[in-house]
């Protein structure tokens, strides 16, 4: 086995098992962890001793590399003098109080662990290991039969295909190559005395103080180690751009596919360390890959270090029946996603103070521990130039059922469409705003599809369903950051935000944010918990008044399309949909055109990572066109409609009108219209509000404001009044707009909605969950209209037989 795959063997057996959802992930490693060197003199292996209380005994682990040695026979050598030593060892340890010495070989290396008994017998074992390791092989020496047998059984356990060489190199996992034969006594002796020298030899110890010192002590006493054959750069050269295809048919059901990916770092902590989240059942790579259309399975997550650098190997499991149509595609969408995935979580990874200290810490038992700070002392960094993520392909195909041939799709078919996926990949689909507000306390991510509430008709509140579900799914996870529904006319989606946590750094910080709003708006399926809570929250909302004049009036003023001015939807359109409805809803936007608003409050930098972090949950294929459906024409119709209420509620009205507000100054004109109505002091106010005859004003409330835009806003004027002066205040109201529309528009009154837009637009510059929407909507301050302009907008729009009215109120008693 590779040196690295002992140097992290439970933690990668810890890893796969996270993988297949059976782990609890690795803890948060501390900032410095307990593994310490200790010095043993020269000439001899280096020693690491992790101080550890609470085990029942201390541990010992050597770890021992043959990279470099017959590379042509693959693990041969390891297994070799893995059991060479342990045929020694058998006779030595006879009578110990050592218990369960263990020595196993693999590809690039083998390792020997044992537990500890007292101080005599570990400072005895020690003298035992050097011994056999530093007696020379004899051809009559009684560890051959044993060696023998060893070998001949790694050739029962072949490679499945020769492609695979690469994996293994990358594991070390104790794979023949098919024909390995066991080596002569004078080929082992080679192969230990190049091993077997303190430059590729490491000693660890994990647990009480005496049995350390005992163990440092006896290697002190003992002789000089020979040095052993320096250990030859193995790091591959950056891997061809094409994938490696194999017939895996013996391993795989058929039909089915295997993708391995292996990935090399300069640096074993980059590969090792980021493991973990890669194989996560709930991290980005599981969940970006459960989100495609042929699922792919994390099977396993293998992360090693080399005394040149470090690797991980992550295979995937696509399952036969998502491939029996658009296979190749299917296949390679799933590989380019996990490329890309797995250089995104390499290439962000700030590497710790003290990677092998925290490797150790995490063990659950002191062979483990020890295990891993010995195989850790032996990493070192690759002497290549920068730190480079370089990314390897090899995809296994099962023949199908019945078929005569040795693959389920054509290879050169496959690699095309892997180019293809991969470039798909590379370009962002997202569409990105970003802004720098350095010093704020918090960052800012909104992603949503300015596609809103175009596509619904008469599932009215869909839309809306599907992001309140994704934020309620996004909420559970976020610890103490804030997720919040994002839902208008002209938008869908997920809003992040949060402080940065202690010690994070600004784009580490950003890329958690991001992945919250990403993972949950984009690629999650939504749960069915989450879309009934969301649906009966809507459907709360629908039994308001203010829900049902809306719905009423959306109805009348875009036919079919009620949710272009009540995007929290209808009682009719939430009561009828199911959890599909909303599911599919969610596909609809999360293919379309998605775009984010970034308020980074650090830098450049962080705004970049956001971005990107969120463009990589995006599922795409190649050659896809992003977009929105197109808007219908839709009529308004004019009329007055009723709306029941309760016995004893207060009767309420609204009246809409149509506008057209296709330029900034249109809209400007119709925010000023409204807020020339609106207020204390506004015209409504006098018209409504001063007692009629002595007695009660017509109206107790009134409200004016723009609803609907984009696609078809509106001005919604709302009363609230008694039922008997319910008439009268809207004759009144009528006759206002007809005076206005006339020319009554005096300069005091553009001057009072300037002040009041004025206010509102710096209230609105203060909030920064406002200034992210106003980045995602691309809007700039509106500028006050002239007097002329405004007088010549209401002449246009405020027609009386355009009106929608709609009124609420209780039944009428009886006389």
């Amino acid at each position: 086995m590779t040196r690295g795959t002992f140097a992290v063997a439970s933690l990668s057996v810890l890893v796969t098992a996270v993988a297949c959802g059976g782990g609890a992930g690795v803890s948060t490693p501390r900032a410095q962890g307990n593994a310490r060197a200790r010095p043993v003199g020269d000439g001899r292996p280096p020693l690491a001793v992790v101080a550890r209380a609470g085990d029942a005994r201390s541990a010992l682990a050597v770890a021992i590399s043959t990279e470099g040695i017959a590379p042509e026979r693959g693990a041969v050598a390891g297994v070799a003098l893995a059991a060479l030593v342990e045929a020694r060892l058998a006779k030595a340890s006879s009578g110990s109080d050592d218990a369960d010495l263990v020595t196993v070989g693999g590809w690039g290396g083998w390792r020997l662990r044992a537990l500890l008994g007292s101080p005599a017998s570990a400072a005895s074992l020690v003298d035992a290991i050097r011994t056999a390791m530093l007696a020379p092989v004899a051809a009559d020496d009684p560890a051959m039969p044993l060696v023998q047998r060893k070998i001949e059984a790694l050739a029962r356990r072949p490679l499945p295909d020769r492609a695979l060489a690469d994996v293994a190199q990358c594991t070390g996992e104790a794979f023949g190559l098919g024909a390995d034969t066991p080596p002569t006594a004078a080929e082992l002796e080679t192969w230990r005395g190049a091993a077997h020298g303190a430059a590729r030899v490491a000693f660890s110890v994990a647990g009480d103080e005496t049995l350390a010192s005992a163990v440092s002590d006896a290697l002190i006493r003992g002789p000089a180690w020979p040095a052993g054959a320096t250990i030859p750069p193995s790091r591959p050269s950056p891997p061809a751009a094409t994938a490696v295809v194999y017939d895996a048919s013996s391993e795989l059901p058929a039909g089915a596919a295997r993708v391995v990916l292996v990935a090399r770092t300069a640096t074993p902590e980059r590969a090792v360390e980021p493991a973990s989240a890669l194989g996560d059942p709930r991290g980005p790579l599981a969940s970006r890959l459960a989100a495609l259309d042929a699922p792919a399975r994390v099977r396993s997550v293998v992360a090693t270090a080399h005394g040149d650098g470090g690797c991980v190997a992550v295979t995937l499991d696509l399952a036969a029946r998502h491939l029996e149509h658009e296979g190749p595609a299917r296949i390679a969408t799933a590989a380019a996603l996990a490329r890309q995935e797995i250089t995104v979580e390499l290439a962000d990874f700030t590497p710790g103070a003290d990677p092998a200290g925290q490797m150790a810490d995490r063990a659950a038992e002191p062979r483990d521990a020890a295990e891993r700070a010995a195989w850790w002392s032996l990493a070192g960094r690759s002497p290549e130039p920068g730190d480079d993520v370089h990314v390897s392909l090899t995809v296994g195909l099962a023949a199908p059922r019945d078929t005569g041939t040795s693959a389920s799709v054509p290879a050169a078919e496959l690699r095309t469409e892997i180019d293809r996926a991969t470039m798909a990949w590379h370009a962002p689909v997202v569409e990105a705003r970003t802004r720098v507000e350095r010093g704020q306390g918090e960052t800012w991510i909104l992603l949503a599809s300015p596609c809103g509430t175009t596509g619904e008709a008469g599932d009215a509140g869909s839309g809306a369903a599907a992001a309140m579900a994704a934020s309620l799914q996004a909420a559970a996870s976020a610890g103490d950051a804030q997720i919040e529904p994002f839902v208008s006319s002209d938008g869908l989606g997920v809003l992040a935000h949060g402080p940065a946590r202690p010690g994070e750094s600004a784009q580490a910080h950003a890329r958690r944010l991001s992945d919250l709003a990403a993972r949950a708006f984009a690629a999650d399926a939504l749960e069915g918990g989450t879309i009934s809570h969301a649906r009966t929250t809507l459907l709360a909302h629908t039994t308001e008044i203010d829900g049902r004049l809306l719905a009423v009036a959306g109805g009348a003023l875009a036919q079919g399309h009620a949710s272009w001015f009540v995007p929290l939807g209808t009682r009719m359109g939430l009561a009828s949909l199911a959890d599909d409805d909303v599911a599919t809803r969610a596909g609809t936007l999360r293919s379309g055109t998605l775009r984010v608003a970034v308020l980074a409050s650090e830098d450049q930098a962080q705004a970049d990572a956001a971005v990107r972090a969120v463009d990589r949950w995006i599922a795409r294929r190649p050659g896809e066109v992003r977009g929105c459906p197109s808007a219908p024409a839709v009529k308004s119709h004019p009329g007055t409609y009723a709306v029941d209420l309760p016995p004893g509620a207060r009767s309420a009205v609204l009246l809409t009108l149509p506008l057209q507000t296709t330029d900034p100054a249109a809209r400007a004109s119709a925010t000023w219209l409204a807020a020339v109505l609106d207020g204390a002091d506004g015209l409504l106010a006098h018209a409504l509000g001063t007692p009629v005859d002595g007695g009660r004003a017509l109206a107790s409330a009134w409200s004016a404001a723009v609803i609907g835009p984009p696609r078809s806003p509106a001005l919604a004027i709302r009363l609230v009044a008694d039922d008997a002066s319910l008439d009268a205040a809207v004759a009144q109201t009528r006759g206002l707009l007809d005076r206005v529309r006339q020319g009554a528009l005096r300069d005091e009154d553009l001057a009072r909605a300037t002040r009041t837009t004025g206010r509102a637009q710096l209230s609105a510059s203060l909030d920064p969950r406002m200034r992210t929407l106003a980045l995602w909507r691309d809007e700039a301050p509106l500028q006050a209209p002239s007097l002329e302009a405004l007088r010549t907008f209401a002449a246009s729009v405020l027609h009386d037989d355009a009106l929608v009215i709609v009124a609420a109120r209780p039944p009428r008693r009886r006389p």
